[in-house]
């Protein structure tokens, strides 16, 4: 019995402090209310025709009035009882579906607020280290008696470093919450090959001081309708994070062909790749996998590349296997 009691206070304590739960029921009610309003409505015009034809006949086909009255008064109540046991069937059902019907309308919106507080407190988490870091590291240069020009210079680097990091990190906010929205971003027809083929260009640098070698297999020419700025920022982020996790003397391959009426472009590493179970969530703000892959970075390229990509009408899919390398495909409509 106290199983029970204990059970039904937990209930309570949800019902009244999940407003989803409460959403639900409230909705569920304006169905309910709303069916019953149709429903008596229909079901009095359809009783009253059905009694109203019925009458006619008795009386047209009965001579006897009293005998004929008794059939109509029966008439009328087995009527009655049957439109009041169907409107009553029929409205239990509207409740059930409507209650579930409820959860799925409201999950998707469920599963965004919840992203959205995962998004507010990571960016929060992320924010707030930097500014932690230069904090301390004042009011220790503060607290030194030994303080002097140089540890003034330190301690002014590390603040800036800090301060710049902080500058990224915060623009980088910023970018995602304005790919959220559809892009105001002008797009026309580019020559897709070429803005990728500059792009990988710039990165063989970076590349060559890691001991990386880039392969630019790109050949096809087409155009596609976008901004060029958007997709070197894409190009850079995926080839910045294959050349973050591929090893010294690892290959990383930069190649496109077409499919139909889409340009596919096709990034391929040699590096640590990607564990199955973190490849679903490869795309969250601010998730970075394992702690061996972190490379520095918020967890934000991979956010913002798939968000661009989504306003330039394409798509973006990773495979991966831990130990073996990723391959990044990107597609994009060709601009006719």
């Amino acid at each position: 019995m106290e199983k029970l009691s204990k059970q039904f206070e937990g209930w309570v304590t949800k019902w009244k402090t999940d407003s989803f739960l409460i959403a639900r029921i409230k909705l569920t009610f304006f169905y309910f209310l709303t069916a019953s309003v149709i429903l008596i409505v229909a079901s009095s015009i359809l009783y009253r025709t059905f009694l109203f034809n019925i009458t006619e006949s008795v009386n047209l086909n009965v001579d006897d009035e009293d005998v004929a009255q008794v059939l109509v008064d029966r008439t009328q109540d087995i009527l009655l009882n049957k439109f009041i046991t169907t409107d009553s069937s029929i409205l239990i059902v509207i409740i059930v579906c409507g209650f579930l019907l409820t959860k799925k309308s409201l999950d998707p919106i469920r599963e965004n607020m919840k992203r959205q507080k995962r998004f507010i407190a990571d960016a929060s988490h992320e924010l707030r280290t930097p500014i932690a870091i230069a904090i301390s590291g004042l009011e220790v240069a503060m607290s030194n008696k030994n303080f002097n020009i140089d540890i003034a210079k330190k301690t002014l680097s590390n603040t800036l470093e800090e301060m710049q990091d902080l500058s990224k990190l915060t623009n980088n906010l910023l970018d995602v919450t304005k790919y959220n929205v559809s892009s105001s971003s002008v797009y026309e027809p580019l020559q897709i090959n070429e803005v990728i083929s500059q792009a990988v260009e710039k990165m063989k640098a970076l590349a060559k001081a890691k001991e990386i070698e880039i392969k630019n297999e790109i050949k096809e020419q087409v155009n596609v309708l976008g901004n060029k700025t958007e997709i070197e920022r894409i190009v850079y982020n995926i080839i910045n994070n294959s050349l973050a996790h591929t090893p010294n003397e690892g290959i990383v391959t930069i190649s496109d062909f077409i499919n139909k009426k889409e340009y596919i472009i096709s990034i391929t590493d040699n590096g640590s790749g990607i564990s199955k179970e973190n490849l679903d969530k490869i795309f969250d703000p601010f998730f970075q996998g394992d702690t061996s892959r972190n490379n520095g970075g918020a967890g934000l390229g991979l956010t913002l590349a798939k968000k661009i990509i989504e306003n330039h009408k394409g798509k973006i899919t990773i495979k991966s296997e831990l130990n073996k390398g990723t391959n990044v495909i990107i597609k994009l409509p060709i601009s006719s």
